[in-house]
């Protein structure tokens, strides 16, 4: 693949919508799907149009009301990918730079590369259990750095960068004349540690997130942004070069949704939970895997101390018809991501099914 046609798609999302069939699936990095039923909605209250082109209001309430924003602040779309995307694409000009953790979501790196960014990379180093060094951006940002773009909680390794870190790195960024984009979709994954989000630290902060991670509502593509009146206009207006508006249908569930969080959240805690146990008893009993366990998030991100991982990942999929993400899609081929958010048998299953390649190997 060359340069050119890397900027023209995403390697890791091209894998995943040929690998996410598998029955067995550690790979996928949010919820199981919440049930419809579940949602507190009468079907003959929805419409299939609205007025809704620049936000539906009672979505945007909703986030407003949770994030503790004003609605000059919100921005609507779909999903956090689309988020992170309208984010570089607007605030972006020829020559310009932006910083991006390694290791990263694949999907950051091609976005970036796709609308013309100089990167630059801050790493978070195994040896310091994946956190991120506020040095390091100082030494490396520049006049031409527009952006700093980090996740929190880390994709891939549920690591949380806790407010002062993410203050001083607001500072550093606004010394250069530079945004920090949060993506925060996992951070909920938290729970009742939660903090408020990092929107509140600085000014120049920027924060995407959606439903689709941590309530199993993927579906219904709830992404926003959280960034200062004068980037929001930029947004909408951005957009006006890509659609009318949303599905009108799924912003009315996302608005019931909103109201029905907390509920989803006892929902989601009891899976993880319970998979977390599961996981951490074949964790301890391995000595061919490292992994950081931060005791939150959808996922961890184990080290395969000796071996091949794209040997372990085909033979899963191929032998037992499970699925894990391969550590190539983050820089870092050592490693795989495990996803903790599927159904507890299946995911028990998942997991007996890995101990059974890795002892083959």
């Amino acid at each position: 693949m060359n340069a050119q046609q890397h900027r023209m798609s995403s390697p890791y999302m091209h894998w995943a919508k040929t690998h996410f069939h598998a029955k067995y699936n550690l790979a996928m990095s949010g919820m199981m799907n919440y049930p419809l039923s579940s949602l507190p909605v009468n079907m003959n209250d929805l419409t299939i149009t609205g007025q809704s082109f620049y936000g539906y209001e009672p979505l945007c309430n909703e986030i407003g009301k949770r994030s503790g924003v004003g609605r000059d602040n919100i921005y609507t779309t779909i999903g956090t990918s689309f988020a992170n995307y309208i984010v570089m694409a607007a605030l972006f000009e020829p020559d310009d730079e932006v910083i991006i953790e390694h290791p990263a979501y694949e999907l950051l790196l091609s976005t970036a590369e796709h609308i013309g960014y100089s990167i630059k990379r801050c790493h978070r180093r195994p040896e310091n259990n994946f956190n991120i060094d506020p040095d390091e951006i100082r030494t490396i940002i520049t006049p031409k750095t527009k952006l700093i773009v980090l996740t929190n909680l880390h994709n891939p390794t549920s690591v949380y960068a806790d407010d002062s870190v993410l203050q001083n790195i607001g500072l550093i960024g606004k010394q250069a004349g530079a945004h920090v984009c949060v993506d925060e979709v996992y951070l909920d994954a938290m729970f009742e540690q939660s903090p408020r989000s990092s929107f509140h630290l600085d000014e120049n902060i920027i924060i995407t997130n959606s439903l689709t991670k941590i309530y199993g509502l993927s579906g219904l593509r709830c992404g926003w942004v959280l960034a200062q009146p004068a980037i929001v206009q930029k947004l909408w207006r951005l957009t006006d070069l890509m659609y009318v508006n949303h599905v009108h249908l799924a912003e009315q569930l996302s608005a019931a949704a909103f109201k029905h969080l907390d509920q989803i959240q006892l929902w989601a805690r009891g899976i993880l939970e319970t998979n977390r146990c599961t996981l951490n008893a074949f964790l301890d009993e391995r000595d061919d895997l490292d992994c950081i366990r931060p005791g939150y998030g959808t996922v961890v991100f184990p080290r395969l101390k000796n071996g091949d991982v794209e040997k372990l990942s085909d033979l899963l999929n191929n032998k037992y018809n499970t699925a894990i993400t391969p550590g190539r899609f983050f820089e870092m081929p050592h490693h795989f991501r495990i996803g903790l958010g599927s159904n507890p048998e299946e995911f028990s299953i998942g997991i007996a099914n890995l101990k059974k390649v890795l002892d083959e190997i």
